[in-house]
């Protein structure tokens, strides 16, 4: 049957479009027209399938009898109707669409005309632009650290959470300020003439390196600080960002572990007193127990045996301390020579000095508190899963620091890349094992890992071209406070390898050595899951 003129030629306009183009009956609630882009749109082949696969609409969301009123309601008012809402195909996909509802009358009869526009490509891409927005503010407002951004003119744009507590301010209350309300009093007209040098040539770098920096609260009081500074552009105009962390903490630390120092060296004199005292009482003990021969020299191993082991410990503990301790002095002596701006290089390296020296003293504490928790049976192992060659690549950033002249670190890894272990525990043997390579290495020599996952057990090759280690000193390699004979000269506690091989035995493993003297040494341990 022909179409009437203008019903065709209104089909072939809807069909142009790209749009769902439909005429809809209010009177008997169904539609008497969809052009051929919506029908492919919602997955129906004709209107008669529409009709049959869609009796109540293809909203996802019905609407109720109240909102169908409203909508109508609305349509008799203002004759048109606009909304985005998502609707579901006949596989029950989804797709956002921008929904426009018209009201016309055909002879009498109430129709609406009804086209929908696809907008899930937009969506998608508003989403997107939110989620990025989201992952910014928790990144910014919630990191741990404080950070506040300024303009050129010292202005404070933005500034996040920790930056607002930390400086004792409400939320948005440093925005518009200028960022010498956080500067104590005394310096602040020292820091604007270093803020200006600083805008003229920016770069990334940590501030005042050498020098007690302090932040100023709200309430005027002052607090020690480490900052470091980085900036960037927004178009052509440049902002300066300042990450700042609260250092009264670790101040306290550097305190304390002075008092330690202290208390260490009075253990330690206290222990040669002990060995003395032990020595005399066992001279008294064979004068008066001679008629007990054997037992007298049972217990008189024993004591020897102890008093060897303190020996050594007194020894090695006051040659260690008092190396790093011997540094911290020459170079706080050195720094108080150098007074000129200019000699700001030599401070500098005189300081860098010192904290190597702290960090060596912190890590001989760190192996005597590992040995004791192990002694004492305080180490649990907290197992979980994380990507292995990851946590290798943390290792190999955290090992740069130590690195020699031409040093480097090959690693290689096969197998599955996740395990089920303790990952602390397993970061200690990595760090300790390559640390030594390092250490017994020469420059210019490269340190090989490999690591290889099999179905229930993980293999870690350690292997160097450093000094070796004898076969005589690699049957005691793994006691505590043993040393090489050929390693004298160089610093170390003779705890570490011992740490490791208890460390391989609570992850239900061991560890085993190959070596040879002046060609190298390679370390394995094999752990079972």
């Amino acid at each position: 049957m022909n179409l009437p003129i203008s019903q065709a030629l209104l089909e072939t306009v809807f069909e142009n479009t790209p749009s769902f183009m439909g005429v809809y009956n209010v009177n008997t609630h169904e539609f008497e027209f969809i052009n051929q882009t919506g029908l492919n749109m919602l997955c129906v082949t004709d209107l008669e399938d529409f009709k049959k696969v869609f009796p109540h609409g293809f909203r996802k969301d019905k609407l109720s009898i109240k909102e169908h009123h409203e909508i109508a309601e609305h349509l008799q008012d203002n004759k048109v109707w606009s909304e985005e809402i998502i609707f579901e195909n006949r596989v029950k996909d989804e797709f956002w669409g921008n929904l426009q509802i018209s009201l016309f009358y055909d002879s009498d009869t109430p129709h609406y005309f009804i086209r929908i526009t696809d907008i899930s490509s937009r969506k998608k891409t508003e989403q997107q632009v939110k989620d990025e927005e989201n992952r910014f503010e928790a990144l910014f407002m919630h990191a741990a650290i404080g950070i506040i951004m300024v303009n050129r003119e010292g202005k404070i744009v933005l500034s996040n959470h920790f930056a607002d507590v930390l400086f004792g301010f409400q939320r948005g209350e440093l925005m518009g300020n200028q960022l010498d309300i956080l500067i104590p009093q005394n310096i602040k007209e020292q820091h604007q003439k270093t803020y200006q040098s600083y805008t003229h040539k920016p770069q990334d770098r940590a501030m005042g390196v050498g020098l007690d920096l302090h932040g100023r609260r709200k309430d005027g009081s002052l607090f020690p600080v480490e900052i470091s500074l980085s900036h960037f552009k927004s178009g052509d105009t440049p902002y300066y960002i300042s990450f700042i962390n609260d250092t009264t903490f670790k101040k306290k630390a550097e305190t304390d572990l002075l008092n330690k120092n202290h208390e260490i060296k009075k253990l330690n004199d206290s222990l040669e007193k002990e060995v003395i005292n032990r020595t005399n009482a066992l001279v008294e003990t064979l004068k008066s127990l001679e008629h007990s021969k054997l037992e007298l020299e049972i217990a008189l191993n024993k004591e020897k045996e102890l008093g060897e082991l303190k020996s050594r410990f007194v020894s090695m503990a006051s040659h260690e301390f008092r190396t790093p301790l011997t540094a911290i002095q020459s170079a706080a002596s050195l720094i108080e020579k150098y007074q000129k701006t200019e000699e700001q290089d030599k401070r500098e390296r005189h300081t860098q000095r010192i904290k190597a020296a702290v960090g060596n003293l912190t890590d001989i504490l760190e192996e005597f508190l590992s040995v004791g928790k192990l002694e004492e049976g305080k180490v649990e192992t907290k197992i979980s899963t994380f990507d292995l060659p990851e946590l290798m690549q943390e290792c190999i950033v955290d090992l740069t620091s130590i690195t020699r002249k031409g040093q480097k670190i090959n690693y290689q890894h096969s197998g599955d890349l996740i395990v089920k272990l303790d990952k602390s525990l397993l970061r200690k043997i990595i760090i300790n094992l390559c640390s030594n390579a390092l250490k017994f290495s020469p420059e210019n020599s490269t340190i090989d890992v490999l690591t290889e996952c099999k179905v229930d057990q993980l293999i870690l090759k350690i292997a160097d071209k450093g000094i070796g280690i004898s076969a005589e000193d690699q049957k005691h390699l793994f006691d505590r406070f043993f040393r090489g004979a050929n390693v004298t000269n160089i610093q170390g506690t003779g705890l570490g390898l011992h740490i490791v091989a208890r460390y391989a035995e609570l992850l239900n493993g061991k560890v085993t050595v190959e070596s040879e003297l002046n060609v190298g040494t390679t370390f394995i341990v094999v752990l079972n899951f």
